[in-house]
């Protein structure tokens, strides 16, 4: 046991180093530019970290996906002046980016169960109100999202091991994410700064266009770094045969120049 402890904490230390730089990327992810005058309501914005919600919940999976998007969101924020004079919505805006990460990095790990569980919840949630039922045709993107979504699985089996399949993939999971993240709060929004039918009504075909930017950067860079990983694993592997085979190849000399002339000798005298 005490020599595997030195791999043990390596393990531990890189994947804290791993954690960490994610927190950091996503702090200063929050200084990129936004989207602005995209939604269509006047004075609102979408901010760039948005697409990280998604992006850290692909790499690091629903649970450490959610607390690094959740804490790099978080510190920016306190950093900023007069955090707790802020409104509701932008207080709660962290948890709105958390909740991407769950369901894009639910839908990565294929728990895809889960992840449109959630989602669906989230489009029957905005019926459940009176401003939903006034714009019943608000989600439609969503409501398309999810069945282009239940179509590409279900006729896409065979070509699972494709470098297109893949990346469908993560653009459906950075997709449902974002828009998971864009339902729950426009739900949240409506309601703390109670917006009438008519500013939902306007955006209508214009959130999309800002939820399938965000989701292709996310997917972009998620596609990139799972093509660096496999390629490091493949290496790792071809490392490790070429180092047992040299291993082998020690053992062979070491019997053939060593041990089998002391035995041959052994059998003379």
């Amino acid at each position: 046991m005490a020599l595997m402890f030195p791999k043990l904490r390596m393990k531990k230390d890189i994947s804290f180093i791993y954690l960490l730089f994610g927190v950091i990327l996503t702090y200063f992810s929050s200084y990129l530019p936004d989207l602005t005058g995209v939604v269509g309501i006047e004075g609102t914005r979408i901010s760039s970290i948005a697409a990280f919600g998604s992006l850290n919940g692909m790499i690091y999976g629903p649970l450490w996906g959610a607390v690094i998007s959740g804490t790099g969101m978080f510190l920016h924020e306190i950093n900023k002046a007069g955090y707790l004079s802020k409104s509701t919505f932008d207080m709660l805006s962290p948890f709105l980016i958390m909740l991407s990460s769950v369901v894009a990095g639910l839908m990565v790990n294929r728990n895809h169960k889960a992840a449109l569980t959630i989602f669906g919840s989230l489009i029957f949630a905005w019926y459940l109100f009176e401003l939903g039922r006034n714009v019943f045709f608000y989600p439609w993107f969503h409501i398309v999202v999810l069945v282009a979504f239940l179509i590409f699985e279900k006729n896409s089996i065979y070509s699972i091991h494709s470098r297109t399949y893949v990346f469908i993939s993560l653009f459906f999971a950075a997709l449902i994410g974002v828009l998971s993240d864009h339902m729950a709060g426009s739900i949240l929004y409506s309601h703390v700064i109670e917006l009438g039918a008519e500013e939902f009504r306007s955006v209508i075909f214009l959130y999309p266009l800002e939820r399938l930017i965000l989701a292709l950067g996310a997917t972009f860079v998620a596609f990139f770094f799972f093509s660096i990983i496999k390629e490091i694993i493949l290496s790792s592997e071809d490392l490790e045969d070429e180092f047992s085979r040299l291993k082998s190849q020690d053992i062979d000399d070491y019997l053939y120049n060593d041990v089998i002339p002391i035995i041959e000798n052994k059998n003379k005298d």
